[in-house]
């Protein structure tokens, strides 16, 4: 007997083992992002945004019906002169980092995203994941009418990820503290 399509899939439901799974998994990121934001220092921050907020790391439940997490460090989305950093844990795509950058910020740091191998987001909303990564709406090489958006300008890239707890923390916090250095001393000129 064929199940129906328009049918609740029960046996999926009543799956404990599966959705305990997938919540340890969400738990193991969530300590693993955690700990990353407990690395990064206040001052650091300081030296790129004197109106940066504390970091904060959110989660969510659909994204395109999967689970994502947040970190945002930086948190200034002034769409002139902001500047976030922002690490984007998307269940079943990958983990993301972008830079979120107001018009300003983007013309005194330009060479940083395009030297760091960040993409260029084409989507007319910086939050249009979708559009961004499983639609391909970015460019590695930005035209002129792709830097007058009149809103934020989003650079990102996937940063690849392997090995267990200890060296995807290493992995993303080296990310994290090569947009730091790296901004921080392009601004402080």
């Amino acid at each position: 007997m064929t199940k129906s399509t328009n049918s609740p899939d029960l046996d999926l439901w009543k799956d404990q083992e599966l959705f305990k799974k997938q919540h340890r998994l969400k738990l193991q990121f969530w300590e693993i992002l955690s700990l990353i934001a407990e690395g990064i220092s206040d001052q650091s921050l300081s030296e790129i945004s004197k109106k940066h907020k504390s970091i904060k790391l959110s989660r969510g439940n659909d994204l395109l019906g999967m689970p994502y997490h947040v970190l945002d460090i930086i948190r200034d989305f002034d769409p002139v002169d902001g500047l976030n950093i922002r690490v984007l844990n998307w269940f079943g795509t990958g983990i993301y980092l972008f830079l979120i950058m107001g018009k300003k910020k983007y013309e005194v740091t330009s060479s940083f995203p395009l030297e760091n191998n960040f993409f260029l987001s084409l989507t007319d909303s910086p939050w249009d994941y979708p559009g961004m990564i499983l639609e391909n709406q970015k460019t590695k090489t930005p035209k002129k009418e792709h830097l007058t958006k009149e809103n934020h300008l989003v650079w990102f890239k996937e940063i690849p990820i392997s090995g267990g707890k200890e060296e995807i923390i290493y992995t993303i916090s080296e990310q994290i503290s090569t947009c730091i250095n790296e901004l921080s001393t392009i601004l402080r000129r």
